[in-house]
């Protein structure tokens, strides 16, 4: 008989993605996501645009540049599970390895479960303020090359 998901299991899961990523170990994050994950950020560039990320692969490639280029602290402040959907509430800093410049944020999710994984995470930054962050950096993820949005 299958245990169906619920909070607990949702909490913890999605704990344990964070502490995978504040320890810098992407194949931690990753191993919480299905295959054919559906990552959507509202934004991705020197102009906040919003940007998508199909399939565990592209995501790799995304999240190892993120962790070469800063170090990103992220601790989650609540998590909202209601009516199918799961809701998260974070707060981030990012600080810039290479310039030392650090930007300190808050990111809403709205995150769907397959099984006992993630399936979809649409992320929501403070657009204003990323692409501001962006542009003093001048957009370090894209002089490193971004995976392909699809």
């Amino acid at each position: 008989m299958a245990i169906p998901i619920n909070i607990d299991i949702i909490r913890a899961v999605l704990e344990s993605a964070q502490e995978a990523w504040n320890a810098g170990s992407v194949e931690g994050v990753l191993n919480k996501y299905t295959d054919d994950i559906v990552y959507v950020t509202n934004s991705d560039g020197p102009n906040g645009e919003a940007s998508t990320i199909r399939g565990k692969e592209n995501l790799r490639i995304r999240f190892e540049k993120a962790m070469e280029t800063f170090d990103i602290t992220i601790k989650m402040e609540s998590i909202r599970f209601g009516r199918g959907s799961v809701r998260v509430r974070s707060s981030l800093l990012y600080e810039h390895r290479e310039t030392g410049h650090s930007l300190s944020c808050s990111l809403r999710q709205i995150v769907g479960f397959e099984g006992f994984r993630i399936a979809e995470v649409h992320d929501f930054h403070d657009e204003a303020r990323m692409a501001a962050f962006w542009k003093l950096l001048g957009d370090p993820l894209m002089r490193l090359g971004k995976p392909q949005s699809v």
